[in-house]
């Protein structure tokens, strides 16, 4: 009696060692690329303060441009554009900003120091069309953490995040 082996139907089952340590090597590289592609969490607190820099700015450019004087009003979580027209300070269009994400203003900094003969509030931040800016210091909260932004004469914002 002969006996032929068949190729197709082997006795032996299962991956060998070396197969199953070129899968996970395999499923780890997978891993590491996604992981590396992945954004870090940015701080609210340091986003706030870019996005509140390049509005200043982007307004100062406007009214700089237009001959209108913009200015923003800020509130306890954030700040709307405003425009003078008509001798008041009138909403620009855009709507408000909001920071979210527990970010907001310290209110005790950011009072309207700019006194008028209306009671019609004053913005907190004037930028004219001479391109000359008028600000109290701005201070950004986050629970124990803050950024103070100082807006020079011409314009240019300055802080420093809280870790540097």
């Amino acid at each position: 009696m002969t006996h032929t082996s068949d190729p197709f139907h082997t006795t032996e089952a299962g991956m060998t060692l070396t197969e199953v340590l070129v899968a996970v090597f395999i499923m780890a590289l997978a891993a590491g690329m996604v992981t590396m592609t992945l954004r870090p969490r940015a701080d609210p607190l340091v986003e706030a303060a870019t996005r509140l820099e390049q509005d200043v700015s982007a307004a100062l450019n406007l009214a700089l441009v237009t001959g209108i004087p913009q200015g923003l009003m800020v509130t306890d979580n954030g700040y709307q554009r405003v425009r003078w027209t008509n001798k008041t300070w009138s909403a620009a269009p855009g709507g408000a900003v909001s920071f979210g994400r527990n970010v907001g203003f310290d209110a005790r900094l950011t009072s309207s120091f700019i006194s008028s003969d209306t009671d019609a509030p004053q913005p907190d931040v004037i930028l004219d069309s001479t391109g000359t800016a008028q600000s109290e210091p701005l201070k950004l909260v986050r629970g124990r953490e803050a950024i103070e932004l100082n807006i020079a004469p011409n314009g240019e914002v300055k802080w420093e995040a809280p870790d540097a």
